[in-house]
């Protein structure tokens, strides 16, 4: 675009119009043709500018609509109705003048414009139609990942029999078969391992009922104490494997995907419940227990999965606390915490994931002998996850371990695998 016409900047335009009209001058001059002939072919199409000859008379004004602005070394300024400035410039040996005036249409730059706009266009189209052609196909994949992925958090959650439909995800065919081989072999591991620690127990507990059976018999006839202390020995041995069976059996039943434990919701007063099992184990321990609630909350879930959860956690501190356990109950807006803490060794921090496995040991101050039989956290987590809840560790402001039971108010029903 021209500045000119934006500018205004006369001084600048009457410069550059000076230059055009000496050159064309001087070209005329160095040809010695009159100046009619001389504008009628000089080649003014060369210049930026409109070039015209004109007659001067007075009486005739050098444009139409044009408004008078000044006079510059007796070249007259003015500025057109198109806001384009024009200059009228006296030829000599002539009663004629060439107006100078700017040429705000540029016909190159209009036609490339419109080359510009249409190439812009093509290519618009273009990207459409290559959008339109890639929509169904991406949206039929987006639709079958999205099936496949809400298989997968559904098994994940431990509907086991979950499996994704192969006819309806046939751009993932092979991603699919595999996902179902896998999870059928999962379902099966599952299965067995179910199977095999339900019956465990129930096969060992005969023999050890015949063994504490014949235990009693030799003790009647067995009178000496090196004797009756071996068979006594050999009875606490029975006992243990009883109590570990017994375990396995509850453990094993909580973590089961077919487990009933949630299957028995019903109004609890927490507090109460809470209290009536500290009292059960306060009596046969030397262990202080405090126990504070903030309120009197109720809920709605299921009386077995809290008392595993719950009593797994307090037997857990009561073997391993120094002389102090104390437990609260605080009410928040949608969930209920319970924490039980000792005043015991503590559990190092490197190894809270580790306390929940099943029979693992982490230290001489957790082993066999403080009671524990390794059940006892893996009880107590999957309960809590049948109770849609979960169970954090942390340390205690008392010096020892700090379990936090958060389980909401409203009993979700959640699956394990």
């Amino acid at each position: 675009m021209n500045i000119f016409a934006y500018q205004k900047d006369t001084e600048h335009f009457y410069t550059n119009t000076m230059q055009v009209y000496r050159e064309l001058e001087s070209q005329r001059n160095s040809v010695s043709m009159s100046a009619d002939d001389f504008y009628q072919r000089a080649e003014i199409d060369l210049y930026n500018y409109n070039i015209e000859k004109i007659t001067l008379l007075k009486s005739l004004s050098p444009c139409q609509k044009c408004e008078y602005i000044k006079t510059m070394n007796k070249v007259d300024i003015y500025m057109q109705e198109s806001n384009e400035y024009l200059a009228v410039y006296r030829l000599s040996n002539a009663i004629a003048a060439i107006t100078i005036s700017e040429d705000l249409y540029d016909a190159n730059v209009e036609k490339g414009v419109g080359d510009d706009i249409i190439l812009l266009g093509t290519f618009a189209f273009m990207l459409f139609l290559i959008a339109l052609n890639l929509y169904r196909p991406i949206r039929k994949l987006q639709l079958q990942i999205n099936h496949l992925v809400a298989i997968n958090h559904t098994f994940g959650n431990g509907d086991l029999t979950a499996r994704v439909d192969i006819k309806t995800t046939p751009l993932l065919h092979d991603l699919s078969t595999s996902f179902n081989a896998m999870a059928k072999a999962i379902t099966e591991r599952v299965d067995e391992g179910a199977i095999f620690a339900q019956a465990l127990p129930h096969e060992v507990r005969t023999p050890l009922s015949r063994i504490q059976l014949a235990v009693g018999l030799l003790k009647q006839d067995l009178k000496q104490k090196k004797h009756t202390d071996l068979l006594d020995s050999i009875d606490d041995y029975v006992d243990d494997m009883v109590e570990l069976s017994e375990q396995i059996t509850t453990f094993s039943r909580v973590s089961s995907k077919h487990s009933c434990c949630n299957e028995d919701e019903q109004s609890i007063e927490l507090a109460h419940f809470i209290h009536s099992r500290i009292m059960l184990y306060d009596t046969h321990s030397n262990i202080n227990i405090s126990f504070h609630a903030e309120d009197e909350s109720t809920i709605q879930s299921s009386p077995m999965c809290l008392r595993l959860a719950f009593d797994n956690l307090l037997k857990n501190m009561l073997n391993h606390a120094s002389s102090h356990v104390e437990v609260n109950v605080i009410q928040l807006a949608k969930t209920i915490k319970i924490t039980v803490e000792d005043d015991g060794p503590g559990i190092p921090p490197e190894n809270y994931h580790q306390i929940f496995i099943p029979f693992a040991r982490l230290d001489k101050s957790r082993s066999r002998k403080t009671g524990g039989l390794g059940l006892g956290l893996p009880i107590a987590k999957s309960a809590s996850k049948r109770l849609g809840g979960r169970i954090i560790v942390s340390k205690s402001k008392l010096g020892g371990a700090k379990f936090t039971l958060i389980i909401p108010t409203q009993a979700k029903k959640q699956g394990l695998i």
